[in-house]
C-alpha cells in the first residue's frame, strides 16, 4: 500500500512544471502572432460614423429650437414711431373704457349702446354723447334725472342716472367717457383725465342730478341753442 502511493506521488512529480519551464511557455507564446481577421475594425467604424452623424444632427436641431442654447434669449427691441405710440396708447384706453362700460354701464345702455326704448337713451349717435365732453362728463359724475329727447323720443321716465353713487376715478371716467364717444360709430374726441379732474373741482359743491335742460343750457353751443 505504501509502495502504491509512493508511485503515484512520484507519477504527479513528474508531470509537474517548473515556475522556469512556465514562465518560458508564456515567453514562447507571446512570440507567437496570430495573422489579424480580415475588415476586423470597418463594422466599429460605421458605428461611430453614424453615431457620430447622428449627435451632429440633433445639435443642430436643439439649437434651433431652444434659440442656440440660451436659457434667456433676448427680446427683439422694436422701435414704435411717435405715431405708432399714440396710437398703442389710445387703443389700451379705448379697451380699458371698453371693459368699465362692461362692468357698469351696459346693463342700461346695452352692450351695443342702443339702450331701452322708453328707460335708457341710446348712446349711439346721440348729441348727448358726441356734444361737449363737459356733457357727458358731468352726467357721469353727478348723474341725470327726468327725461331727455334723443332723436326724437323721450327717455328718463322711469329711472334716473346715478353714476355718482357708485366711486370712479377720473381715470376711469375718462377712458368709459372715451370709449363711449368712439363706439358705435361715434367719432368724438378722447377725453383726458385732466379735463375730468377740472370738471369735478368745478361742481364740487353741487349735490344735486343734473336735469337734462339744465347740461342744454350750459353747453349750448353744443345743443345748438
Amino acid at each position: 500500500m505504501n509502495e502504491d502511493s509512493q508511485k503515484l506521488d512520484n507519477s504527479n512529480a513528474g508531470s509537474e512544471f517548473s515556475d522556469e519551464e512556465i514562465v518560458k511557455s508564456h515567453v514562447e507564446l507571446s512570440k507567437t502572432k496570430h495573422e489579424p481577421t480580415k475588415n476586423f475594425l470597418i463594422a466599429p467604424l460605421v458605428f461611430v460614423f453614424v453615431f457620430g452623424c447622428l449627435i451632429f444632427v440633433c445639435s443642430i436641431q436643439l439649437a434651433h429650437s431652444t434659440n442656440s442654447f440660451q436659457l434667456h434669449p433676448p427680446v427683439e427691441v422694436v422701435e414704435l414711431t411717435a405715431e405708432e405710440k399714440e396710437a398703442l396708447r389710445l387703443e389700451r384706453k379705448i379697451s380699458s373704457g371698453e371693459k368699465i362700460f362692461a362692468a357698469r354701464c351696459a346693463s342700461c345702455h346695452q352692450a351695443n349702446g342702443l339702450g331701452i326704448e322708453g328707460q335708457f337713451p341710446p348712446l349711439a349717435n346721440s348729441e348727448w354723447v358726441s356734444a361737449d365732453p363737459g356733457v357727458i362728463a358731468n352726467i357721469i359724475l353727478k348723474g341725470l334725472k327726468g327725461e331727455i329727447i334723443v332723436d326724437g323720443k323721450k327717455y328718463g321716465t322711469s329711472a334716473a342716472v346715478n353714476m355718482a353713487a357708485v366711486p370712479i376715478s377720473d381715470r376711469e371716467i375718462a377712458n368709459v367717457s372715451t370709449y363711449v364717444r368712439q363706439a358705435w360709430g361715434n367719432t368724438s374726441s378722447e377725453v383726458t383725465e385732466e379735463f375730468i379732474s377740472q370738471v369735478r373741482a368745478e361742481h364740487s359743491s353741487r349735490q344735486d342730478q343734473w336735469v337734462g335742460d339744465e347740461l342744454k343750457a350750459l353747453f349750448s353751443d353744443s345743443f345748438g341753442e
